[in-house]
């Protein structure tokens, strides 16, 4: 069997009581968490000028909802709108040996479809999983080479992990659900010029999956083809997509059904790049030891290669964000900002913020290297090490080698139902605010979604 055989028989074979509760558990939470993180998104501009676009092609316009909107849009152009609700403030969840930010592709996929095929919740949850094993071993198998070759994992491997979820809810056979991999291959697109100008396309790399894998199911069920080794072939997704020096094909049907990475997605407590987050857990951590702005000399982190690519290069953009985007991206202003703050929220990202004397005058501060390959716990972990210079002469280092929310540090229930709260505040009241978390919880004994989703329509 070639590999995408391998997944599609997994993916059509998978019944909702051969997941393990503690998987079925970690669905639901990483559901809710990217529902909440939607609801927030819904007020963000880029969501508002995607709605604007979409909803302006007649073909567009339809049934299911849209986050945080009165609009009513097609199954897969609300999945689409819906996918960049979940994506736009970078505060959605990372699978982080994949490096993929799969949720906010599956979940709403599954609503929008699950609502079109008259899904239960426990199918929708199902799905969810599927989706998500397939998407983190896809991105395994690439050795993390996608962003290597400038390529955004989460638009790679996130269109085989929501073809899987897509082709799950509508039925398809193993041989269809082969061919639908295969055709997933042709839509394995995304880019990551968008750092150079803090462009919105990254947001629509999500939706697009979303919308793209709806089609792509649709088709296989219908009888269009694809090739079997989209995967391994010559000319196969890990040739062309990543390095093969790196990619290891096998690792995309390893320990299928036994080992489950739906548990291993990291829920962000920072809305910022991941990549950031230790060196942020290092930076509250030297203000609560007691270190302020005006006791450091500079500062300097050490970090992967791949991360600082994405949040420290090119430096002299990194010092001064010209944008709230940049600044998510931007390891030197994060660092300033959680020393100096002992937080990074929302508020972090306004435009007063990101013009902040104090902050920008530390950033200055912030220097970095590549740490050594292989002795950081990247990607698995996002760690932190920062080595501190202080005015009096002193050398403190700051260490975490599991970056808080990973699967190893986790985010309780409490605190992940505690961000729900902060992130629909203002936007939903708080009694609609319990009944979705209450809903998510109970998503297996839903019989209807729609008592979901109404809950999402303002």
């Amino acid at each position: 069997m070639t590999h995408s055989q391998e997944l599609a028989a997994f993916v059509c074979d998978l019944a909702s009581e051969a997941i393990p509760a503690s998987t079925r558990a970690r669905a639901r939470q990483l559901m809710t968490d990217t529902l909440g993180v939607g609801l927030s998104g819904s007020r963000h501009p880029n969501f508002q000028t995607a709605l604007d676009g979409i909803a302006a092609m007649p073909a567009a316009l339809g049934d299911h909802p849209v986050i945080g909107s009165p609009v009513r849009l097609s199954a897969p152009y609300a999945a689409l709108v819906n996918g960049v609700a979940c994506h736009v403030l970078d505060f959605d969840d990372t699978h982080t040996a994949s490096i993929v930010h799969g949720s906010a592709i599956l979940t709403p996929l599954v609503l929008a479809l699950g609502e079109e095929t008259a899904a239960s919740g426990r199918d929708v949850q199902a799905a969810f999983v599927a989706g998500w094993e397939v998407a983190a071993r896809v991105g395994i198998a690439s050795g993390n080479s996608f962003h290597n070759r400038g390529f955004h994992s989460t638009a790679i491997a996130g269109v085989f992990g929501a073809t899987a979820a897509a082709g799950k809810l509508l039925g398809l056979t193993a041989e269809q659900m082969t061919h639908a991999f295969g055709l997933a291959g042709s839509q394995a697109s995304g880019v990551t010029e968008f750092l150079t100008n803090s462009s919105s396309s990254k947001g629509y790399h999500v939706g697009w999956a979303a919308r793209n894998a709806m089609e792509i199911a649709y088709l296989a069920r219908a009888g269009a083809t694809g090739p079997q080794t989209v995967f391994e072939g010559a000319n196969g997704l890990l040739s062309t997509h990543g390095l093969p020096d790196l990619a290891d094909a096998a690792q995309l049907s390893a320990d299928l059904g036994t080992r489950w990475e739906t548990e291993r997605v990291s829920i962000k407590p920072y809305p910022c790049c991941h990549f950031a987050h230790g060196a942020i857990d290092c930076a509250i951590g030297l203000r609560a030891d007691g270190i302020a702005a005006e006791d450091v000399q500079g500062i300097h982190a050490i970090i992967d290669e791949v991360a600082a690519g994405f949040v420290c290069k090119p430096i002299e953009s990194k010092y001064v964000p010209t944008s709230a985007y940049g600044a998510k991206f931007s390891l030197p202003f994060l660092v300033a900002t959680g020393l100096i703050d002992g937080q990074v929220t929302q508020g972090s990202f306004d435009a007063t913020s990101i013009a902040r004397d104090d902050l920008l005058a530390l950033a200055r501060r912030v220097t970095y290297e590549d740490a050594e390959k292989g002795t950081t716990g990247f990607p698995k972990y996002f760690p932190g090490h920062l080595v501190v210079t202080l005015t009096d002469g002193r050398v403190i280092e700051k260490r975490v080698a599991v970056n808080r929310g990973n699967p190893d540090a986790p985010l309780s229930d409490a605190e992940v139902a505690g961000k729900f709260r902060q992130n629909v505040d203002g936007i939903v009241d708080a009694a609609r605010a319990d009944a979705l978390v209450e809903k998510l919880a109970s998503l297996e004994e839903l019989g209807d979604l729609s008592d979901l989703t109404r809950e999402l329509v303002l």
